[in-house]
């Protein structure tokens, strides 16, 4: 459907008008009824006056979350998603109406309790090669080229069913393979392919649906460490009357390229489910719920490979997300120290009550930061609490440089360096040594996160080790 044809027309019904649709791939152009045309120019752009007269008005705003059309050229139905409170624009009375993704059925409207997700990436995270053996006498295969090819049951290679939630309902997640055969000429005879599985109670709501999508492409980013994971095609799924689940309608985003990034997919820099089975539930629900920090992973792998300042203080900020939510509590501190941090608070809280005016802000301002711990104090607990788990990867990184991993100097000089990016301090030297450190907090954003999911030490190496191509011999 989506590289079969490129203008797709129909009928779609919009405030209670039949309108005929165009649809480039791009923009869903309305075009009233001959009879309607100047009506319902003057109800969505005219502001009337005194007097009859009117006035051009504010551009009218898409209400409606998705329109559905019948598609002229194959029968099918289109369910439009729309970018909900856009501008609707107006060319000669047709309508140009901004959507964010569409979605073919090739039979009528059904519920819909399963997404099918496939990708160069989830092909490499759940490996096809798992999902067949084949055997061959060496004499046969030499000299006659026979051998067998067998594929493995379904459930043999199918991942255990984890939960997650989304907006309050229980979606299931697993990985499975699927297989196909073919007799045409020019197609593989057999085909394998890993697909990620959606599970969810039978629903109509498409912004739902669309929200899920977005769930399952942070879920591979967060894998990959790259945000160039592209899903233009999604399957959607009902259940039929014998209870099998059936195929009925394509999800299609648009600006969705299918040009993955494959280099790093052959040098194996990704992490792998078998290394997070069992938790992918719990890594789901924080994606939904906007709680797993993802905004510093880079747009493209070659990317990943390049610092700047924005990339610097991003990649910063993720540690310091990541840590408060290791440690809710903060640094852990001893007795001492906190009956100081309490009497100095008691002190302030003091000059705050009786000071007025500006003076008072200052102290207001003073006392949060009496409990703020460094981002130098931060890496020094994250030195004490993981280096037992990656702490070799961070000592051959240094050593390699001619250097060695001291966690105190590396927290000082990371605050020293962003404070100089985040204050603009360009008269200050760049601390060449941030960059190692910078590269090493990378690695240890990843076991903060995936530690905090239950994932054991020996498996998060192992994630970290691919995922950023170390090749160190675990």
């Amino acid at each position: 459907m989506g590289t079969e044809l490129n203008i797709y027309t129909g009928q779609v019904k919009y405030r209670d008008v039949d309108f005929g649709f165009v649809f480039d791939g791009d923009v869903l152009r309305l075009i009233p009824p001959f009879d309607k045309k100047e009506e319902i120019y003057m109800e969505l752009f005219m502001t009337p006056m005194d007097n009859g007269i009117y006035t051009m008005g504010e551009p009218p705003k898409m209400e409606l979350p998705y329109l559905i059309g019948k598609c002229s050229e194959n029968g099918g139905t289109l369910i439009f998603i729309t970018q909900q409170e856009s501008n609707i624009g107006s060319y000669n009375a047709v309508l140009m109406v901004e959507i964010q993704a569409y979605v073919f059925c090739r039979d009528n409207i059904s519920s819909i309790d399963r997404i099918s997700f496939t990708s160069p990436e989830i092909n490499c995270i759940h490996p096809t090669n798992q999902a067949y053996q084949y055997t061959f006498n060496e004499g046969d295969f030499s000299k006659k080229g026979i051998f067998s090819l067998t594929t493995k049951d379904f459930e043999s290679t199918s991942t255990e069913r984890q939960y997650f939630k989304v907006e309050d309902k229980d979606v299931k997640v697993y990985f499975a393979i699927s297989r196909s055969i073919s007799n045409k000429i020019g197609k593989a005879p057999v085909s394998l392919n890993s697909i990620m599985m959606f599970e969810f109670e039978p629903t109509d709501d498409f912004l739902f649906i669309l929200k899920l999508w977005k769930i399952a492409k942070q879920f591979l980013q967060f894998l990959c460490y790259r945000k160039n994971v592209f899903l233009p095609e999604t399957e959607l799924f009902t259940t039929s009357a014998d209870g099998k689940h059936e195929k009925f309608a394509t999800l299609y985003i648009l600006n969705e390229s299918d040009c993955s990034e494959l280099d790093p997919l052959k040098r194996g820099c990704y992490i792998k489910q078998a290394y997070i089975s069992g938790f992918e539930g719990k890594i789901l629900t924080d994606i939904a719920a906007n709680l797993l920090y993802l905004r510093h992973l880079p747009d493209t792998y070659e990317a990943g490979r390049h610092i700047d300042a924005a990339r610097f203080v991003m990649i910063t900020a993720a540690f310091e997300w990541e840590f408060r939510r290791a440690y809710p509590d903060g640094v852990p501190k001893r007795v001492e120290t906190i009956q100081i941090e309490r009497q100095a608070s008691e002190s302030i809280q003091a000059l705050i009550d009786s000071t007025p005016g500006k003076l008072k802000k200052k102290y207001q301002f003073l006392i949060k930061h009496i409990k703020t711990d460094s981002l130098q104090n931060e890496i020094i607990r994250i030195g004490k609490d993981y280096d037992g788990v990656i702490g070799n990867f961070g000592k051959n990184l240094y050593k390699l440089n001619g250097e060695e991993l001291k966690y105190s100097e590396m927290g000082q000089r990371l605050a020293n360096q962003r404070n100089h990016f985040a204050h603009g301090d360009l008269d200050q030297d760049f601390i060449g040594l941030s960059l190692l450190d910078l590269i090493y907090m990378e690695y240890i954003i990843y076991a903060m996160q995936l530690r905090k999911y239950g994932v054991e030490d020996k498996q998060i190496r192992k994630a970290i080790n691919d995922l950023f191509h170390l090749n160190y011999a675990l």
